[in-house]
């Protein structure tokens, strides 16, 4: 990844200016010594400006003289701070946002104008009737996670990127395999690319607490993840390790526990996380739902049981949905794991908790060759369709991938402050949780109908404390409507190719 690339190579490029440093300070260091040195760092100089360019886009620099605006449906899932700025603050996020800007407008004079585009409930009818008028007033949209999603693409208001002028799809800084995973047919219509920061949800842990169980564990949770170990199994047996019963009036609000978090979104990341998707294509090139499938039918269900059997013990305190329930987060001193989202992370900072960051478990170690999973919940980039040919568009987004390179970068160094120096570790982690982001065809596409929005939410609606609904009655459900909702969604997508063409 060019990300990852430019890092090493900063790295490298600080490390000769350090050894330089230290070697003229000794005092005693020879002539040639120094000389060998001071080669080495302008080389490696070299190296790292070689590095930097390596990857800079066919784009010609122009002067467009425009104004390009940026539509970000409003709310946690696209927080408009991370994506656009009115100009550069102290705030290293801030400068890094508004120095994609800058360097957008110097190479096309094109000035980005953030705009909000609405709540998720709303966005999508301002969006189509901005389209319908050609106002001008979007030129590209960040869409809500799935809200919107369906009746864009059906109701034939998006541009195809394979047919955007200014575009290289297979630059590193885009991520075809993930938009290619989201196809309608044979049409790309939802983008992501190194602008889009990764909003996933994570398990972060209390330190201090962890060292105090230490000498139960194998090896440490990082070894665990880096080697492969880190499993569900592995999850729940390191939350049984803690309960204490601070009031000794059983389970309460004030005692301490394993694991807590909102068994709502973030339960839904758990399928993905154990290498099961919501929906699949078969072998005649249809979707259909694959959780409960003849593949993932027995895995599905010993992990539903295993999760059920943790939310309902003493070590976890899971809060179904937010409804009048009190809430046990990681910054309150009293869980050892909790579950929450990398755009919250910066919220930890606040308060004065030594906190880590692993990814969501595997289902067992047979998936290594698969990996971690981490369920994006982000939203997407979609273009309105009247700009199929404006070159402008294309060339600015494709500069503006390009040049997220820092923000990205920034986003790290923000998300976990002043513990970037003293846990390489956990940055190690947020590499293997970026490297690990994906989409599902039925997530983003959830809306189609109401069954296949209930098989998104079926881990928490299936596992929390009141349920009675088993896991086979569930799917039988819901199972017919998804397939029904599939197979009308791709007779509309016919429909609309037949009109594009």
């Amino acid at each position: 990844m060019q990300k990852s690339i430019k890092v090493l190579a900063l790295l490298l490029a600080l490390l000769c200016f350090v050894t330089v440093f230290v070697a003229c300070d000794g005092g005693e260091t020879n002539q040639n010594d120094e000389e060998t040195t001071a080669g080495k760092a302008q080389e490696s100089t070299a190296e790292a400006t070689e590095t930097e360019t390596e990857f800079f886009p066919e784009v010609e620099k122009q002067n467009y003289g425009a104004e390009f605006y940026l539509n970000i449906q409003a709310g946690g899932t696209n927080p408009k701070k991370f994506y656009w700025v009115e100009e550069g603050s102290k705030d290293a996020m801030s400068e890094a946002i508004y120095a994609r800007q800058t360097s957008v407008y110097d190479h096309l004079g094109v000035e980005i104008i953030g705009v909000e585009a609405g709540t998720y409930d709303s966005y999508a009818d301002k969006f189509k009737t901005a389209v319908k008028n050609k106002d001008g007033s979007v030129h590209t949209l960040q869409t809500h996670v799935y809200f919107g999603v369906v009746s864009m693409i059906t109701e034939n208001y998006l541009v195809d990127y394979q047919k955007m002028p200014g575009l290289n799809l297979d630059a590193d800084y885009w991520n075809r395999d993930f938009m290619e995973g989201l196809a309608a047919g044979d049409y790309l219509f939802l983008g992501y690319s190194d602008y889009n920061l990764v909003n996933t949800h994570v398990i972060t842990f209390n330190k201090k607490l962890l060292a105090q169980y230490e000498d139960a564990l194998e090896e440490s949770v990082y070894d665990m993840v880096q080697n492969y170990h880190w499993t569900l199994d592995q999850m729940i047996a390191l939350a049984e390790l803690v309960y204490v019963d601070r009031t000794a009036d059983g389970k309460t609000v004030d005692d301490t526990f394993g694991i807590t978090g909102n068994q709502w979104v973030p339960f839904c990341g758990m399928l993905k996380a154990c290498d099961i998707n919501f929906v699949e294509l078969n072998d005649q090139g249809n979707y259909e739902l694959s959780v409960y499938n003849d593949k993932n039918k027995e895995k599905c269900a010993d992990m539903i049981s295993k999760i059920a059997d943790l939310s309902k013990s003493d070590s976890a305190w899971f809060w179904y949905r937010t409804e009048g329930t009190e809430q046990v987060t990681i910054t309150s001193d009293r869980t050892l794991m909790y579950l929450q989202s990398t755009f919250s992370l910066t919220d930890n900072l606040d308060y004065d908790v030594d906190f880590g960051v692993l990814p969501f478990p595997m289902y067992n170690e047979d998936q290594k060759e698969v990996g971690y999973r981490s369920l994006e919940w982000g939203g997407l980039l979609v273009i309105p369709n009247y700009l199929e040919d404006a070159t402008m568009v294309g060339e600015t987004l494709e500069m503006m991938s390009f040049y997220s390179d820092d923000v990205t970068v920034t986003f790290y160094e923000k998300l976990l402050g002043k513990q970037v120096a003293d846990a390489p570790e956990d940055k190690i982690m947020l590499d293997i949780i970026w490297d690990s982001v994906c989409s599902d065809f039925g997530l983003n596409y959830s809306h189609m109908s109401e069954t296949l929005d209930r098989v998104i939410y079926m881990v928490p609606n299936l596992t929390h404390a009141n349920t009675t609904e088993s896991l086979a009655s569930y799917v039988q459900s819901v199972e017919k409507g998804c397939d029904k909702a599939l197979s009308a969604f791709f007779k509309k997508l016919q429909i609309l190719k037949d009109k594009m063409q």
